[in-house]
């Protein structure tokens, strides 16, 4: 038997391990640039959008009941500062239809001359409620998913009741924010709470059925309008604009520039 001193024994070593590492002839190692970019089609689901804010529980808070479509609008007798009302009354009405007070109050103030003609959503009065409410300010990076407003809501209040349903209305103080905006939920008046107390509103500000939907992340744009990375039949990718609906934080809806099973980049436009 051959016996290598330990400097050839080492030297062999060498050798045998670049042997291994080297590739066949013919053969190339795979490079990450031959990688395929990761996909994802176009495909049909149901959305619901909720917004997750913080607010703060306040007594007796002012509210404004709003026109409910454009017109002249008639008043009743009833809307003086100091009338108490109670939820489902009517204070006036527009071409026909009445405007209708959302929730049990005193009225503080009528905003709205009988005969005017008004748009919907206008202020027609406002009303302080017999109960609480919790004021939320709704923060810029979110105000987009505002989409119809809200349409429902809960309230879990710190140290107090969980998963109470309350009722939207618009609170007085948007007729002084410019810019801000705020959205009241009117509590149950048998809640049990203190003023001052903070809470988590859940709000419901959308909902789609069976819509045409993307994952979030391969959608560049969150509003009404976005950009995709399309990948076309011959494996070339072409930057496409999309109309964009609601989105429940994780697929957002394509309202139009996508078919069902179009297939897109995994990430948007400019990345990667």
């Amino acid at each position: 038997m051959t016996r290598h001193t330990p400097a050839a024994a080492a030297l062999i070593a060498v050798v045998l391990l670049l042997t291994a590492c080297t590739a066949a002839p013919g053969q190339t190692s795979p490079s990450p640039d031959d990688a395929q970019p990761s996909t994802v089609s176009v495909e049909r689901r149901s959305l619901t959008s909720t917004v997750v804010l913080g607010g703060t529980v306040v007594p007796a808070p002012e509210y404004l009941v709003e026109a409910s479509m454009s017109g002249r609008i008639e008043m009743n007798a009833l809307p003086v500062p100091g009338t108490a009302v109670t939820e489902g009354q009517s204070v006036g009405s527009i071409d026909g239809e009445d405007v209708i007070v959302p929730a049990t109050g005193t009225i503080t103030d009528v905003l709205t001359a009988a005969g005017a003609t008004v748009v919907a959503r206008l202020p027609v009065a406002a009303v302080a409620y017999e109960g609480f409410g919790v004021l939320v300010d709704v923060p810029v990076a979110d105000q987009y998913r505002l989409y119809e407003g809200g349409l429902s809501a809960l309230v879990n209040v710190t140290g107090g009741p969980s998963g109470l349903e309350c009722r939207l209305v618009t609170p007085r103080s948007a007729l002084e924010a410019a810019d801000d905006v705020s959205v009241l939920c009117l509590l149950p008046p048998d809640a049990a709470v203190a003023s001052g107390l903070e809470a988590k509103v859940g709000l419901n500000t959308g909902s789609r059925t069976d819509v045409l939907a993307l994952p979030l992340q391969a959608v560049s744009g969150r509003a009404d309008q976005g950009e995709v990375s399309r990948v076309n039949p011959d494996g070339t990718h072409e930057t496409v604009t999309v109309g964009l609906g609601i989105t429940d934080g994780v697929y957002i809806e394509i309202v139009s520039g996508l078919e069902l099973g179009d297939t897109v980049l995994s990430y948007p436009p400019g990345i990667g």
